[in-house]
C-alpha cells in the first residue's frame, strides 16, 4: 500500500480510496480545505481525525489525562493501567464507567499509593515510571514470515488511517501472524493501550502473542509491552538505544524495520524462527 494516502484521493467521490464508501465515524469529521498542486488549486472536502480530552480516575483518584480518539474508552483505561504497571494483566477490575469526558475505574488497589505517584508528560498521556523491569516468561517463538505478515496488516486494516492519514494503529497477533485484535487512535501510545485492553477483556493470554504498532519503537512502547507480558514487539519503523536495552534486560524480542521479508532483530533473537 502506498504511504501517500493523500495523493490517491478519488476526486469524483472525494474519498481517499476507490471503492471505499464514506461512513459516519467518531474518528474523523469532514472539513473543507484548499488543495494546491503543481498545476492547480481547488477547494475540497477531506476527513480530519478527531482528538478529544478524557480524564481517568481510579478509585476516585485522578490518574491521567488522555488526548485520544473518542471510542473504545474502556479498553483504553484497562490497557493503560496494565501497560503502565499500575496493575497486573490478571488483576480483577470491579467496574469501568464512562461519564461524558471522564473514565471511572474501581479496582482493588492501594489507593494511598496512587495519590503519592508523580508523573511525566509523554506522548499525549501521563506516564508513571516505577523503574521496575519485569522479565518476560514465554517460550512462544515467531517465524519471520509471521512477523512480516502481521506488520503488513497495520495499514491494511486502518480505516481511520485510510481516511485521514492521521491515525496510529496497533495489533495483537498470534505466532502464526494472524491478527487477533486491532485498534486505531490519534495517539500511538493510546492505540497500544486500547489493543492490550481489548485483548485482556477477551481473556487472551498475551504471553503467547506479539504486538505490532506503527511508528518508532520508543522506550515507552517497549515498557508498555513488557508490563503487559508480551514477549515480542515489532514495527515497520525504527527503534532507539534505550528500547533495545530495556528489551534485552526484560527478555523481550524487539523487531524493527520490518519491510517485506526483511527485518532487524535487536533483542531476543532466540525467539525468532528463520
Amino acid at each position: 500500500m502506498s504511504e501517500h494516502w493523500y495523493s490517491e484521493r478519488n476526486r469524483k467521490t472525494e474519498v481517499f480510496f476507490k471503492g471505499e464508501e464514506t461512513i459516519s465515524s467518531p474518528f474523523y469529521v469532514p472539513i473543507e480545505c484548499l488543495e494546491i498542486t503543481e498545476n492547480s488549486k481547488q477547494h475540497i472536502t477531506v476527513d480530519v481525525i478527531v482528538e478529544e480530552k478524557f480524564e481517568l480516575f481510579v478509585n476516585n483518584v485522578h490518574i491521567t489525562t488522555f488526548f485520544a480518539s473518542p471510542c473504545e474508552l474502556e479498553e483504553l483505561a484497562l490497557g493503560f493501567l496494565v501497560c503502565e504497571g499500575f496493575i497486573e494483566p490478571d488483576t480483577p477490575v470491579d467496574s469501568i464507567k464512562i461519564e461524558e469526558k471522564s473514565i471511572f475505574c474501581e479496582i482493588e488497589i492501594n489507593t494511598p499509593e496512587l495519590e503519592e505517584l508523580t508523573h511525566l508528560e509523554r506522548c499525549g498521556t501521563t506516564s508513571y515510571r516505577k523503574d521496575v523491569i519485569k522479565h518476560i516468561k514465554s517460550d512462544t517463538k515467531f517465524s519471520t514470515e509471521a512477523i512480516a505478515h502481521a506488520v503488513s496488516q497495520l495499514k491494511e486494516l486502518g480505516r481511520a488511517w485510510h481516511s485521514t492519514g492521521g491515525a496510529h494503529t496497533s495489533i495483537i497477533y498470534n505466532n502464526q501472524g494472524e491478527v487477533l485484535y486491532f485498534c486505531e487512535d490519534v495517539g500511538r501510545a493510546c492505540s497500544v493501550d486500547k489493543v492490550v485492553g481489548k485483548a485482556l477483556m477477551n481473556g487472551t493470554d498475551l504471553s503467547e502473542c506479539g504486538l505490532a504498532t506503527t511508528g518508532r519503537l520508543a522506550s515507552t512502547m517497549v515498557s508498555k509491552a513488557m508490563n503487559a507480558g508480551i514477549p515480542l514487539i515489532s514495527s515497520k519503523g525504527a527503534t532507539v538505544r534505550e528500547s533495545v536495552e530495556l528489551a534485552d534486560k526484560a527478555g523481550m524480542t524487539l523487531v524493527a524495520f520490518v519491510r517485506g521479508k526483511n527485518l532487524y532483530v535487536y533483542a531476543g533473537e532466540e525467539r525468532i524462527r528463520i
